[in-house]
């Protein structure tokens, strides 16, 4: 499958829900969304997907291991928000 990314939007104040094993849930503040044209044979494809940075690169937040979904910052509750202040 053929992925192009034909633009990108800013994602302030999203976050992507992640379950882990070991550390339960927790949130990670997308970088931003991106309009991704797939084609996948012969079926062509846009929709609108977030990306975060993973380590040391961008990757879709949607195909992380433990991703359940998508919040606004306003949508969760500041006990909830358990960020890691040096990303």
């Amino acid at each position: 499958m053929a992925t192009k990314i034909l633009s990108i939007m800013p994602a302030d104040d999203w976050y992507a829900l992640i379950a882990d094993e070991e550390e339960g849930t927790g949130y990670e503040p997308l970088t931003c969304f991106a309009l991704v044209q797939s084609d996948e044979e012969g079926e062509i494809t846009t929709e609108v997907r977030p990306m975060i940075w993973a380590d040391t690169a961008m990757a879709f937040a949607d195909e992380i291991e433990g991703f359940l979904d998508l919040e606004r910052i306003e949508e969760i509750g500041d006990d909830e928000l358990d960020i890691d202040d040096d990303q």
